[in-house]
């Protein structure tokens, strides 16, 4: 005969369970999914491939650019005029990866290198036509990463592959050992050129937030449209870290748990909207 036992079973998105079958001299152990934080992503990554407003997004996105580039090509310019862009959900689609694990209930960091290393990434709506646009004016593009230092080689390849402009080792700047931001690596780039836009798909793309994110966004009300453009990405990012506290060391079950405790929704028991939180770290 069999006898189950359960062993542990973790309460949260209907998540951790262990269970031991004991007999015939052995012991198997059977874990069912741990929790679905993966499987939470699918949404997202669909929205994200499939959609026509997020192709509308990059295309606005880039579209404002390139109006913007124009009016600073009017105007006299002392330095060099440059445009400092992150890589990922900003040039180069990392969509597919992002469905993998959607598909496979997995998470970042999880094959993430293997993703970089096949430099099988496409450009983003927008992205090249502005990116060629832009160096046939003259003006100089700064990829400005976290990816790191060690995946250089492949990052170039990727961007080179799909022809994109200026992608030269003094032209792409990854995180180094030493970089917590990309401040320092923004300021070396201001040191000798008018950066005259950022793009990216989180704050941290334009500056080092301080005061909260509302706070900077409220501060910087006036820069977006014009020196910040800010692309969509629905998957990841900043606004995912502050759920956490900006700890990603939490455990999943913790992880699922801050993700819904933000939540403002609307209770028909009660006939009211409840539970509105603010994320600012």
């Amino acid at each position: 005969m069999h006898k189950l036992r359960k062993i542990t079973m973790e309460a949260g998105a209907a998540t951790l369970m262990t269970l031991s079958v004991l007999g015939f001299g052995g012991t198997a152990t059977v874990t069912a999914a741990k929790t679905d934080l993966g499987n939470q992503n699918t949404m997202a990554v669909a929205w994200y491939q499939t959609s026509a407003e997020c192709k509308a997004l990059y295309l606005q996105g880039y579209n404002v650019a390139r109006q913007n580039l124009n009016q600073s090509l009017a105007q006299p310019s002392d330095q060099p005029r440059a445009i400092i862009l992150d890589i990922d959900e900003t040039v180069l689609d990392n969509s597919p990866y992002q469905a993998y694990n959607a598909l496979h209930n997995g998470q970042f960091p999880t094959y993430w290198n293997t993703w970089v290393s096949a430099a099988k990434a496409k450009p983003v709506p927008g992205a090249k036509d502005f990116l060629d646009y832009a160096n046939q004016n003259g003006v100089q593009i700064y990829y400005v990463s976290d990816r790191t230092t060690d995946q250089l080689k492949a990052t170039k390849k990727n961007l080179v592959d799909q022809g994109l402009p200026q992608a030269t080792n003094d032209h792409i700047m990854l995180k180094g050992k030493k970089d917590k931001t990309k401040e320092s690596r923004r300021q070396a780039i201001e040191r000798h050129n008018n950066v005259i836009m950022l793009f990216g798909d989180s704050l941290t793309d334009f500056n080092d937030p301080v005061k909260g994110r509302y706070n900077d966004v409220l501060k910087n009300t006036n820069q977006f449209g014009s020196k910040y453009i800010v692309l969509p990405c629905p998957m990841y990012g900043g606004w995912e870290a502050a759920l956490y506290g900006n700890d990603y060391s939490i455990s999943d079950a913790k992880k699922n748990q801050a993700r819904k405790s933000h939540l403002t929704y609307f209770n028909p028991k009660t006939n009211k909207v409840e539970n509105k939180t603010v994320t600012e770290p």
